[in-house]
């Protein structure tokens, strides 16, 4: 039976989301097409599976680096409740935070803190990480603001575990992580102290969220409750995601800064001297935005870049394995791993060392992260079975020459037979609840081509001039 179906990277309330009403309009929790059609797809897929799962919501649910904190919340309620109208969830919930909805998982702290200086003897306590697996001695986390969110929407109130989510036992194990920490961006201030040479210890999930939860909180989700500063920011943003954007931006920058910079200079009337400073310039500005559009998130043809293959590798083999074996007492015998970030969904083995093959899936994400449709983003949900058997259903991905493949098992199977019943069972209720995964195809479709129109408009009117 069907035990939990995983979705991430919705980024509630972001212009470019598949939630979001393009153009503006309709209220933010009026659900968008996408979302209506989704939400039925979805219940004849659990109709036809005859269980009630729960909801694993793998972070960035909500989109709080730039967006609106209201629309980003309204919008998550339309979807969320949408699901839960059909009839086919469990009020369960258990989620994690991811980047841009970190601050669920800082709330969650400030309410342990809270909690424990109401005791007694008045002792705080904030957390680092929680355990992955639930544990009868160790109370659930919990963060006010998700909770109000999901109760609204009709679930139960959610337990969040950070940084992963664990289930199952030594014999076959999944572990799921919203995905953050296999970039080094954001384990920067670990790996800051570590090259200080402060010997904080090994790297394990509690050091990595203690160390890097201001820094995460700061520059990727709060933003949008910054004044201006978050419609600022994402306009900037949206610049730098078009070659011809991000020309002309650093073109500008290299310009104006060259300029300030050159009247304080020796030889400042020199052209060649000038030249010289602009290009140095500009190529310090490749050397750091640069870097900034080759992260994974904006490296969007390949599923995973060689970095960030080392990365998901180094994640699994460090931090993970040592929480895994200290709360399992050792490396499971099967092992599958599932994480969201990049918004592109994938699935494959991966070797790593100390461990057997990891069967790893990418859950992919709801918005159009760039004006390219030609490119690896998408969504997909994994589904876990009673017995932490695995799968992924590819919801949908950008257009290939104008079309939305429909959605479709991808399965990394063992040939066992409960592997192989577990598939044949996703397959039938696929099938079963075809006409509606076909109807989402289309509105998805559509909704990428206008949130690509979107993206193009904003560029061309930001840089037309400069371009011409």
């Amino acid at each position: 039976m069907l035990r939990y179906i995983c979705l991430s990277d919705l980024h509630a309330g972001a212009t470019t989301s598949l939630l979001s009403h393009v153009p503006e309009g309709p209220d933010p929790s009026t659900p968008s097409p996408t979302t209506t059609t989704f939400a039925t797809a979805l219940g004849d897929f659990l109709a036809a599976a005859g269980t009630k799962p729960g909801l694993i919501l793998l972070g960035d649910v909500l989109d709080l680096q730039f967006s609106d904190r209201a629309t980003s919340f309204l919008t998550a309620l339309g979807f969320l409740k949408a699901l839960k109208d059909t009839g086919g969830l469990s009020g369960e919930v258990i989620a994690t935070a991811g980047n841009h909805d970190h601050a669920l998982w800082t709330d969650a702290r400030l309410s342990v803190e809270a909690a424990t200086l109401r005791r007694s003897d008045g002792t705080p306590t904030y957390l680092s990480a929680t355990r992955a697996w639930s544990s009868d001695t160790e109370p659930p986390a919990t963060s006010p603001l998700l909770t109000s969110l999901l109760e609204r929407a009709g679930f139960d109130a959610p337990e969040i575990r950070y940084p992963n989510i664990g289930f199952g036992d030594r014999s076959r194990a999944v572990l799921l992580h919203h995905g953050h920490f296999v970039e080094a961006p954001y384990h920067l201030i670990s790996t800051i102290l570590d090259r200080l040479g402060t010997n904080p210890g090994p790297l394990t999930v509690e050091r990595l969220s203690a160390e890097n939860a201001g820094w995460i909180d700061f520059f990727w989700s709060t933003f949008g409750d910054a004044a201006d500063l978050g419609p600022r920011s994402e306009a900037l943003y949206q610049k730098l995601l078009t070659s011809v954007g991000f020309r002309n931006l650093t073109a500008r920058w290299a310009e104006a800064a060259s300029d300030a910079l050159g009247e304080r200079l020796p030889l400042s009337g020199d052209r060649e001297v000038r030249a010289a400073l602009h290009a140095a310039i500009r190529i310090a500005l490749d050397a750091s935005l640069g870097a900034f559009r080759d992260s994974e998130r904006q490296a969007v043809v390949d599923a995973l870049t060689t970095d960030g293959r080392a990365g998901l590798t180094s994640y699994i083999a460090g931090p993970t394995a040592r929480q895994i074996t200290g709360e399992l007492d050792g490396p499971p015998d099967d092992l599958t791993f599932v994480f969201g970030h990049t918004h592109k969904p994938f699935s494959d083995r991966v070797p790593v060392p100390g461990l057997s093959p990891v069967k790893v899936y990418n859950t992919g994400g709801w918005p159009l992260n760039g004006p390219r449709l030609d490119n690896a983003e998408g969504a997909a949900m994994v589904l876990i079975s009673d017995d932490f058997r695995t799968a992924s259903v590819r919801l949908f991905k950008t257009p290939d020459n104008g079309i939305v493949p429909v959605a479709h098992l991808d399965h990394l199977g063992d040939g066992s037979a409960g592997d192989t019943a577990f598939r044949a069972e996703v397959q039938r209720w696929l099938n079963e609840s075809a006409p509606a995964w076909d109807n989402l195809a289309t509105v998805v479709g559509d909704a990428y081509r206008a949130r690509q129109d979107l993206l193009l408009g904003a560029t061309s009117r930001a840089f037309g001039a400069a371009a011409e």
